[in-house]
């Protein structure tokens, strides 16, 4: 089996002529239907910066990320989205049911909320947080649901309804994004503006406290359902035919039924990196 999926990396490292580096938010991220296996693999090094909105948690945090690996791949009308360049990136699963005038219809499953505990996120911390001992564990999430894209040269519009089917807070997700491609000169710059609702399910669960965890100095918490509004900004310049270099920028603001929480330190987080991909 390993031997097999070996070879089959090979063929593909050898045959992509070119790898794809963006994700499901912008309109060159398009996977048409395949009579065969496509395959499409790059990878890619950065330094990572971020800071955490959870209370007690470092400040911030940053750390090189040495081998990032993405994935494009689609058999039918099935795909497979793994983007690591991006900051907005992520993976997807998903089923291209309509493709009509650039307008899209496609079924997805994606992870939409990473989990967390009395550590923090995993990538923050390996010791126990002061803070947030006592808090109940909350898992990471795995949606499905639909999602309705538009593109028109350069720009593209999206709506994702998701539902949680992974029975972890059995909530929704609702989200909108905006996005546009700039090129100038060598360079090319990438922005999306987007917001995302979330359900009183999804909220009360993450970010919500109950009889159980509260403290002298953490109130029991009961939010309603909340949103986000998220802006990126990306930039990638050829270094020759193979590196390129990347730099990023994404920004999370949080309403009021999440920064509230007593478990929430501040109402936005930030995200930045730098690096380079190996296009073969």
């Amino acid at each position: 089996m390993l031997r097999t999926l070996a070879r089959l990396i090979l063929i593909t490292v050898v045959l992509s002529a070119t790898a794809n580096a963006s994700n499901r938010l912008y309109s060159d991220n398009t996977l048409t239907h395949s009579d065969g296996l496509y395959l499409d693999i790059n990878v890619g090094m950065d330094y990572l910066f971020e800071n955490s909105y959870l209370i007690g948690a470092n400040a911030t945090r940053d750390g090189v990320e040495l081998f990032n690996v993405n994935v494009l791949a689609s058999y039918g009308n099935w795909y497979l989205d793994v983007d690591r360049s991006q900051l907005s990136g992520g993976w997807i699963v998903g089923y291209s049911a309509l493709e009509h005038n650039n307008w899209d219809i496609d079924f997805i499953v994606t992870q939409a909320q990473d989990g967390f505990d009395e550590k923090g996120f995993d990538l923050y911390s390996s010791d126990e947080i002061p803070q947030l001992q006592g808090i109940t564990k909350r898992g990471f999430d795995l949606t499905g649901g639909l999602r309705l894209s538009r593109r028109f040269g350069d720009n593209q519009a999206s709506l994702e309804l998701l539902q949680d089917i992974s029975n972890t807070h059995n909530g929704w997700i609702v989200s909108a994004f905006y996005s546009k491609i700039i090129p100038w000169q060598n360079w090319e710059f990438r922005t999306a503006l987007g917001i995302n609702f979330y359900s009183r399910n999804f909220t009360s669960y993450y970010f919500g406290i109950s009889e159980q965890e509260q403290k002298i100095d953490r109130a029991v918490y009961h939010p309603n359902s909340s949103m986000s509004v998220v802006y990126e900004f990306h930039a990638e310049y050829p270094l020759n035919e193979n590196w390129i270099f990347l730099t990023g920028w994404m920004t999370t603001w949080f309403s009021q039924q999440i920064y509230r929480s007593p478990i929430v330190a501040k109402n936005y987080q930030h995200k930045a990196k730098i690096g380079v991909r190996y296009v073969f």
